[in-house]
């Protein structure tokens, strides 16, 4: 007999779950309730609804297109998506809180720039009037990702198999990292005397918040995924699953702007770039699928 503790590897489970990381699912999944319902009301109080709120930008711009498409995809995609996170984890599912990551860092990332971007003194609207509706967004969405995060249990899953060690640690991160590289040529042609880009010209406030938080947190957050995955930490693991997730959001969404753009016929917009926006979402939504239905309940054999 001995009184050593025994040492468990990296990703090993535990013979019983940390206290408190899988505590309080009521709690994560009202908030992911209240979360849909708020990114709905604001997608149809928007300009893609009721046009109840007036955004200080052009009309008839790129902005406006940007704008009309995220509300749309929030109205399909992502409210509903919040909506089955929530039966999850009301539920007690170990996939409940990974899920959930996808539209509150969503949201996290995406209600800045209806704060940010509009012109707020070179063109009439009155967005400022619905400040508190997009600031409890905000807020919802990053303490939704935060109650996610906590909640996130790798003592339920098996150890990661090839297939998500390879996803999560290097198709995932490589192909997050080559799209944040558009930033550099797109920097290079702000920081001139003409900016070229039309939605630049219209709206600089989105195009800063967006590189901001692109290569601020994301482009951070991919590279620590990969250099964790590797070395095998918990917390990389759970890293990867949230890159995975809002990417496999962002990614369409972005498509979804580019289609908006190219029908509404906007300066600089074409099919071809359209068509590829869209793929690279669609790619994004494929290796996060990948991902996700690579983990396994513990005692499960890992995916190869």
């Amino acid at each position: 007999m001995t009184d050593r503790p025994v040492l468990h590897g990296a990703f090993e489970a535990p013979t019983s779950p940390p206290s408190g990381v899988v505590a309080g699912p009521g709690l994560l999944g009202g908030m992911l309730l209240a979360l849909g319902t708020g990114l709905v009301l604001n997608s149809l109080l928007g300009p893609a609804g009721a046009e109840v709120i007036g955004y200080p930008i052009p009309d008839d711009g790129a902005v406006i297109s940007q704008l009309v498409a995220v509300d749309v995809f929030a109205l399909a995609v992502v409210a509903p998506l919040t909506v089955c996170a929530a039966v999850l984890v009301l539920r007690r599912r170990p996939l409940g809180p990974v899920l959930a990551m996808a539209p509150a860092v969503y949201t996290g990332y995406m209600v800045p720039q209806y704060v940010l971007g509009p012109q707020y003194l070179r063109y009439d609207g009155n967005s400022e009037a619905f400040f508190p509706l997009q600031l409890a967004l905000f807020v919802l969405g990053w303490m939704t990702a935060v109650l996610a995060w906590r909640q996130m249990d790798p003592a339920a899953w098996a150890p990661p198999g090839r297939r998500e060690r390879i996803t999560g640690g290097v198709l995932i991160p490589l192909l997050a990292v080559a799209t944040f590289a558009r930033y550099v040529p797109a920097i290079i042609d702000v920081a001139g005397a003409h900016p070229s880009a039309a939605d630049y010209q219209e709206a600089p406030g989105y195009f800063w918040a967006i590189a901001l938080l692109d290569l601020g947190v994301g482009l951070p957050a991919a590279i620590a995924a990969a250099a964790g995955v590797r070395r095998g930490t918990v917390w990389a693991r759970k890293t990867a699953l949230t890159l995975s997730a809002w990417l496999a959001l962002i990614g369409p969404a972005v498509g979804a702007m580019a289609v908006s753009a190219w029908i509404r016929d906007v300066p600089d917009a074409s099919a071809g770039q359209a068509t590829t926006m869209t793929a690279l979402g669609l790619l994004f939504a494929a290796l996060a699928l990948t991902l996700l239905t690579a983990l396994r309940p513990v005692g499960a054999r890992p995916a190869k």
